[in-house]
């Protein structure tokens, strides 16, 4: 098995302006607070802010201006950063390919990242490891084709990166209908912020709250330690092609380290948890903390990836696919491990279980939720079912078994469709596999072997008569009490006619000329809507207020895995009743709704503020197009980001604004806008 792509931070450093410096060997411009969209705005013929590729419209696709320029820049100031570019996936290197006997995939049948502006994109995906208290700076290249047409079928060329789940501003968080174009690039501020930093914590005394210095020692930083978020990754979030970008193979893995999950389990100091990791590093390792991507994909007749770009139902494939590999297996020593999985597949849900050489299961100890630690880890049989975007950590304690052993990693969940599950299978049928459905059975075998060379430190070789000094503490962290909310919310997400997504000028972004809208999202009880970018469905007056929100599948025999962006909630019900211990007051940000079931969570917002989005995460269903924006009114006083922002609409030859619709019931009882924020540069694009 591949390991994913890690990728080692630049240091930045801080110009005589307050720009944020890349080494000068480089040559890059520095970033900045404003987007050079700026420049671009204030004198279109300066060849220096223009697009070099297409020689029309600003170098950086960020919009101008202070509505979209880097929240609390001098207090998260980026400390180290990277250059990434998103292109073609290489033709040598051995990395283009799902499997040895399987083809090399053709230049524009996979979209894939690469370090540098020079590096070749291929797979596995990236891994970035950050660290509360180092916020990041990440700039990504546009490298694609011009031609739209030019996407072996499927795919956008056009691109904004969603960062999920982190703390950061709408300018970073990749989904506030900010895609940009080939020849261009975009700068994310990635905080590193710990939520409720204005309100718990203020003066960083807790040691919890915390990330690893450069040694063995802990930066504090204010928040609360109980909303320390650790496995997380970064997609595609181009509105309308969400789905057909991700799968092409636009998305990475992230990992946020903390003084409590440090990524050294031998370090002891009273707040470090010793989780699975290794130690040959300070912090982050990965020799024994290994990420897992599973997904599905389907290839034409010479083995090209397809995309069924029909289908609005959901999109299935028939090659399972763990770190963009087919029938993996990876090696491991009889200790403990602890594993991150994503659930990357576009439509289909999984149900994951491991099985020694007899069928037996074996014990799985689960302890993180959507990248947030459980209070208590919990000992399963086999891991929940996982919908799209879930992330599930999980240790093994592969001790009891003898070298030259092997366990199957296997799926239970069978698909007929993109609609829903159809069966759950008993351990014993799914390993046997079935016609009907050949991404049940294994997906990924585990060897047990006598040595393996270390990922964080290569050339070490790390042996089975090493001690594991790792521990699962039966205490991970503290309980979020429930609270009395001010205000709840019924968001109900449906199919209802072609929706309303395009109206006389067309969608918002623009969308196939010929598609309908069937999915639909319903707020309070008042009428169904398709996703329109300049349409507020929900609106957040103020920061800190707590509010309890219920997620309703509209029925019809769906199910949909529901994301919150930028803010995990805290399930309180499922169906009414009280959840599973897996979910049951446990921190999340995708629910899976069940068909015709519901979940209910506590919510607050703060810190940040701007447009944000919900969507289904069966990325399918967000394409056409369950989605709805989320307008956060809960910036710092006195800047565009505490009031109504007006809505981007990015071109070719530039960002140009709109002001968005509020439906009644996504505002508050009682609230009136009284401070929309009018755009600082409108730049109008040219026919």
């Amino acid at each position: 098995m591949h390991r994913l792509n890690y990728l080692k931070p630049l240091p930045i450093t801080r110009t005589a302006e307050g720009h944020a410096a890349f080494p000068a060997s480089l040559g890059e411009r520095p970033a900045k607070r404003l987007s050079y969209h700026t420049e671009f705005s204030a004198d279109p013929t300066n060849r220096d802010f223009i697009n070099p590729l297409t020689y029309r419209g600003p170098i950086e696709g960020r919009p101008p201006g202070e509505v979209f320029a880097h929240q609390r820049w001098d207090e998260f100031f980026p400390q180290v950063g990277y250059i990434m570019r998103l292109g073609q996936i290489s033709q040598s290197g051995g990395h283009s390919y799902f499997h040895d006997h399987f083809p090399v995939q053709q230049p524009d049948s996979c979209w894939t990242y690469a370090s540098g502006r020079g590096g070749e994109c291929g797979l596995p995906p990236f891994l970035i490891k950050g660290r509360y208290g180092e916020p990041i700076v990440t700039r990504i290249y546009n490298d694609l084709p011009t031609d739209r047409a030019k996407n072996n079928g499927f795919g956008r060329n056009e691109t904004q990166l969603h960062f999920h789940n982190a703390h950061n501003g709408a300018e970073s968080d990749g989904a506030a209908n900010v895609h940009h174009f080939p020849g261009t690039f975009y700068d994310y501020r990635w905080s590193t912020a710990l939520a409720r930093r204005d309100k718990i914590n203020t003066q960083a005394g807790d040691r919890r709250a915390s990330g690893p210095d450069d040694n063995t020692g802990l930066v504090n930083v204010a928040g609360d330690f109980r909303e320390l978020q650790g496995s997380m990754w970064a997609h595609d979030h181009r509105f309308f092609f969400t789905a057909e970008n991700v799968y092409k193979g636009n998305l990475g893995a992230i990992n946020y380290y903390s003084g409590p999950d440090r990524g050294n389990e031998e370090l002891s100091d009273g707040v470090n948890l010793r989780l699975p990791s290794g130690k040959l590093l300070g912090w982050g390792n990965t020799d024994f903390d290994v990420n897992l991507i599973f997904s599905d994909c389907a290839c034409d007749a010479g083995g090209q990836l397809y995309f069924d770009i029909f289908d609005t139902d959901g999109m299935l494939g028939d090659v399972p696919l763990v770190n963009f590999g087919f029938a993996p297996f990876f090696e491991v020593l009889p200790r403990k491990y602890r594993f991150r999985a994503l659930n990357a597949c576009m439509s289909r849900f999984l149900k994951l279980g491991l099985a020694d050489a007899k069928g037996n299961p074996v014990p799985i100890t689960f302890i993180a939720n959507d990248g947030n630690l459980v209070v208590t880890p919990l000992t399963l049989t086999a891991l929940p079912v996982q919908g799209i975007a879930e992330r599930y950590d999980f240790i093994v304690d592969f001790s009891g078994f003898k070298i030259g052993d092997r366990i199957q990693v296997v799926n239970h969940l069978r698909h007929e469709d993109g609609r829903r599950p159809k069966e759950e299978l008993s351990l014993a049928r799914a390993l046997k596999g079935t016609s009907e459905d050949p991404v049940v059975g294994p997906m990924l075998e585990f060897r047990i072997v006598g040595a393996v060379e270390s990922v964080d430190v290569p050339g070490v070789i790390l042996r089975s008569t090493d001690p594991d000094k790792s521990q699962v503490p039966a205490t991970l962290t503290e309980q979020i009490p429930i609270v009395t909310p001010v205000r709840t919310r019924l968001v109900e997400f449906g199919r209802s006619g072609t929706g309303d997504s395009r109206g006389p000028n067309g969608c918002t972004p623009d969308c196939g000329e010929t598609v309908n809208f069937p999915w639909t999202i319903r707020i309070n009880g008042e009428s169904s809507h398709s996703m329109n970018a300049n349409r507020i469905s929900l609106l957040i007056p103020k920061a800190g207020e707590v509010e309890h929100w219920t997620y309703k599948n509209g029925g019809g025999g769906w199910d949909h895995p529901i994301h919150l962006h930028f803010e995990e909630g805290i399930t309180m019900l499922r169906n009414g009743q009280t959840p599973g211990p897996t979910e049951n007051l446990q921190r999340k940000d995708v629910w899976r709704l069940g068909e015709s079931g519901s979940v209910t969570f506590q919510i607050q917002f703060g810190e940040f503020g701007g447009s944000y989005v919900n969507h289904c995460h069966n990325t399918v269903h967000e394409d056409f197009a369950m989605l709805a924006r989320i307008q956060l009114l809960t910036g710092v006083a006195g800047t565009p980001q505490a009031a109504v922002t007006p809505t981007p609409n990015p071109t070719e030859y530039g960002v140009y604004f709109t002001t968005p619709e509020i439906l009644p019931e996504g505002a508050p009882k009682g609230w009136t806008n009284t401070q929309q924020v009018q755009a600082q540069l409108n730049t109008s694009p040219k026919p």
